[in-house]
């Protein structure tokens, strides 16, 4: 044994110069010092007979890029006595208190003598002590004293792991044979790049024959150093890009790639052979090589989170990442092409939460400059002059010309920006569900804004707290406060608007109130409710403003007001009701402009039918909020579907909606069809996605297509944690401040536009729940269930998926070893285009690929309040939720 790589304390050796090792020092507790423990099985206190104290090396340990991440551990020990107990205490680790309370448990095994990895047995205990995370295990040496025992943080897979099973994929794949059959495999390896020590970044090709050209790949500028052949291009085969590892720690990453891999290499798997046939499959297993084999948890050896650095990476000091973009972009293209970095640059920014944050930031600056001035004060004329260019803030970019904007921002402009920006919008005398728009122009301040607290409430439910402005005021820059300021700001204008078209459409010499603005939930989204009640049953007392305010259409019969505009919470749609009880929608240009600029998700249900949207430019950022467009004058409003010629009340002049096929999803122009960024995660239990949020209803659907099908192929994947949000695009990392506008997945879609890009999170630990899967196509629906088990802990063989035999849970009852997560994304990917030879779909609740679409317009629709901020406490209907330890804790 190389004497000169290990740690000698109190006769142990303690190993850790090794390939994803990390140990940093070993200090022996003192005999007299240790102190006896409960044994939790015997009940009995116990002492061991050494105590050691263990201190983990952080990323980058040494350098001038040391940071704080101090998660990962892998390192092994060989004792001086056999058969002895000892206990080991990491002492400064990065809190995860949570995770482990959960169960989670280091992983152990032996050489020689018990080479599989396991979890340890006994479970672990921590504490915080003046600010110091202390993690706490036992154990008993081994009898040989010859051997080590090995601990990890969880499951470790090395960069020498990787590179000896590649080498082993060649020796069996490599050279190709002569081709026999189309649907033979087709398998190439390449060295992608050299890491910044020197390490090789493969990048694997799978596909079959089907397609194959002779034309080859093109040698891209500054990748493939060791110009070997490139691999042949295909027809008609789009690419699927797949990669791991950009995170070292995250080794649950690797065990999903392993076991997609498998799938894919296999000969005669029937779901193997389909997608051969159809995609060509891109494929990098470690994206951070140096980081892996140095022992770090997040980041590479200077120190840089590789997964926000996508935007722009740089040759120089990112080249993992800056060749996994080059290829997508050229793949994407179908060629290699330069990049215009300013044009990407400007539209990279334009919906960042951080412009949002310092553009308030700018307008509070000028709020203070304002109040200090004398021409602060205004006189009732000016109102008047004003009130008319209400709603018509813009909230642009901070750069030189925003910043000159922003200066000239007075008057009602001016107040409206400092409510939003201080959220003090001002109220009125008003109930949740009638609430009377004043727009008399005598008093500005008044007017201001039609939004109140209670409207709020209305709109996210009656049970969330609303926090003051205060409240908000924390130390540091606070996301959720622009993600407020925004939601407050576009409800309060969509309301707004109402009352200004009614006033425009009746003439300039209506002086008197204008109409009522009642609070409730339109027809359409009603349905969208009971619809999912079948398989959702609850859900009406679930969705948050639903059963609080009161429907439009019981509100009908007894009112007594003139003109009474309705105001939908959950899609914020304008509208009326005729006598005969038929919800017209208020034709307005602020409403279209202005629901773009929010940050939820405008999802509608199977009877939606909805007018194409006018192209127009890309969108704008989370602030802004654009003005009303006026009518034409020689236009004048009317109203349809009256019977009656002297009605009893009368109604606001307003055009219909015209009602026109709803807009399917249309395919961009992509030689990519699915990106995937593989990682583990410490806290949120479970298998789930991260996809990106979009305005488009039918995008949205697209989106979650895949994660929703891979609830119905996987025991372990959660839907109902799966994260379409805007803020989850761009909320800016704790430690370094990083935004996740710098992901891969939020990078490609800003480079090509691609819909279907994820983020797939596997937890290192468990599960919250174990779905119930549907039987397959060949089974028939009259199949019955294998017993759900209780969510077990997680292992390679479950993120993999490496054999296919018959076992017994923890309760005794028989099961099929399930279709874990590597090969669950397999048919899911056939399943999104209806390929899979033996789908589950057909025999779940949704019969077709259609009716799971309609679903999900459903779903998207009913839970457009949690869009806003996130989707994770939705149930999935297939989900059987078996609770865990924590579930009573945690339920909300």
């Amino acid at each position: 044994m190389d004497r000169s790589n290990i740690i000698e304390s109190g006769g142990f050796y303690f190993i850790h110069n090794f390939d994803s090792g990390n140990l940093g020092h070993v200090e022996r507790v003192p005999t007299e010092f240790i102190a006896p423990t409960l044994n939790p099985k015997t009940n009995a206190a116990e002492t061991p007979d050494y105590e050691f104290n263990l201190w983990t090396r952080p990323d980058c340990a040494g350098t001038e890029f040391e940071n704080g991440n101090r998660t990962w551990f892998y390192f092994g020990v060989q004792a001086s006595e056999p058969n002895v107990q000892v206990r080991l205490n990491l002492i400064n680790l990065n809190k995860q208190g949570k995770m482990y309370n959960q169960g989670m448990a280091p992983v152990t095994r032996t050489l020689p003598g018990k080479p599989q990895w396991e979890r340890i047995r006994d479970r672990p205990i921590h504490s915080t002590d003046d600010n110091t995370f202390t993690l706490t295990f036992r154990y008993r040496t081994a009898e040989n004293l010859k051997a080590t025992t090995f601990f990890a943080f969880t499951y470790p897979f090395s960069f020498a792991e990787l590179q000896i099973a590649l080498n082993s994929i060649d020796l069996k794949m490599l050279p190709l044979a002569t081709q026999q059959s189309v649907d033979d495999i087709y398998y190439c390896r390449e060295c992608l790049i050299y890491s910044l020590e020197g390490r090789r970044v493969d990048l694997l090709t799978i596909s079959s024959h089907h397609g194959i050209t002779a034309e080859r790949e093109e040698k891209l500028r500054n990748l493939f150093p060791e110009n070997q052949d490139r691999p042949f291009k295909f027809t008609n085969k789009k690419i699927i890009f797949i990669s791991a590892r950009v995170h070292p720690g995250e080794t649950p990453s690797s065990f999903v790639f392993n076991g997609f891999l498998n799938l894919l290499l296999n000969r005669n798997d029937p779901i193997a052979i389909q997608l051969r046939k159809l995609y060509v499959f891109k494929m990098i297993p470690f994206l951070n090589p140096d980081g892996v084999a140095r022992g770090h948890y997040r980041t590479d050896t200077r120190g840089v989170n590789l997964n926000r650095v996508y935007l722009n990476p740089s040759l120089t000091c990112h080249p993992t990442v800056y060749a996994s973009r080059a290829l997508i972009r050229y793949y994407h293209f179908g060629q290699e092409k330069e990049e215009d970095i300013c044009e990407e640059t400007k539209s990279f920014t334009s919906r960042s939460i951080q412009n949002i944050s310092e553009s308030t930031e700018l307008t509070e600056k000028k709020k203070k400059k304002v109040s200090n001035s004398p021409s602060h004060k205004t006189d009732k004329q000016k109102d008047k002059a004003k009130a008319s260019n209400k709603s018509s803030i813009i909230l642009k970019d901070t750069s030189l010309e925003s910043c000159r904007d922003v200066q000239s921002l007075s008057g009602e402009a001016s107040n409206l920006a400092d409510q939003v920006y201080d959220m003090k919008l001002q109220e009125k005398p008003s109930q949740m569900s009638d609430i009377s728009s004043n727009m008399s122009t005598t008093n500005v301040e008044e007017t201001s804004s039609l939004l109140n607290d209670n409207v709020l409430r209305s709109c996210l439910g009656s049970n969330v707290h609303l926090s003051t402005s205060e409240e908000l005021n924390i130390q540091g820059s606070n996301p959720l406060k622009p993600l407020r300021d925004t939601l407050k700001n576009s409800i309060s204008l969509l309301m707004e608007s109402s009352s200004s078209v009614l006033d425009e459409g009746s003439g300039a010499e209506t002086k008197g109130p204008a109409s009522k603005v009642k609070m409730g939930w339109c027809r359409e989204c009603r349905l969208a409710v009971e619809r999912l009640e079948d398989t959702m049953p609850g859900i009406t007392n679930l969705v948050p403003g639903y059963s609080a305010t009161m429907t439009s259409e019981n509100d009908a019969d007894n009112n007594e007001s003139d003109d009474n505009v309705y105001f939908c919470t959950n899609c914020f749609k304008r509208y009326i009701v005729t006598e005969n009880n038929e919800e017209i929608k208020l034709l307005c240009a602020v409403v279209e402009t202005a629901s773009h600029a929010s940050v939820g998700v405008s999802a509608g249900d199977g009877s939606d039918v909805r007018a194409p949207p006018a192209p127009r430019s890309p969108a704008p950022s989370l602030g802004d909020s654009l003005a009303p467009q006026p009518p034409p004058k020689d236009e004048k409003p009317k109203l349809t579907n009256t019977k009656d010629k002297q009605p009893k009340k009368k109604l606001p002049t307003v055009t219909p909606v015209p009602l026109l096929p709803r807009v399917t999803h249309k395919e961009i122009e992509s030689g990519l069809y699915l990106y995937i960024d593989l990682h583990g995660h410490a806290s949120k239990k479970g298998i789930f996605m991260y996809g990106n949020h979009f305005e488009e209803l039918e995008s949205c659907v697209e989106c979650m297509l895949l994660p929703r099908i891979m609830s119905l192929n996987n025991l372990h994947f959660h839907f109902s944690s799966c994260n379409f949000t805007e803020r989850n695009m761009y909320l800016k990392d704790r430690r370094d401040g990083m935004s996740r506008e710098g992901s891969g997945r939020v990078a490609v879609l800003k480079a090509t536009g691609l819909v279907r890009s994820y983020t797939l999170e596997c937890n290192y630990n468990t599960g919250r729940l174990v779905n119930v899967l549907p039987p397959t196509a060949r089974e028939g629906p009259g199949a019955v269930p294998p017993a759900t088990p209780l969510p077990p802990k997680y292992t390679p063989h479950i993120f993999e998926e490496v054999r296919h035999c018959r076992a017994k849970n923890v309760e005794g009852f028989e099961e099929i070893d399930p279709a874990q997560v590597g090969r669950s994304l397999g048919s899911s990917i056939l399943d999104l285009t209806g390929q899979h030879p033996n789908s589950r779909i057909p025999c779940s609740e949704h019969r077709n690929l259609s009716a799971v679409r309609e679903w999900l317009r459903a779903h998207t629709r009913t839970m457009r309040p949690q869009f806003f901020f996130s989707v994770d406490d939705v149930s999935s209907p297939t989900e059987d939720c078996v609770p865990d330890e924590g579930a009573a804790l945690r339920s909300v």
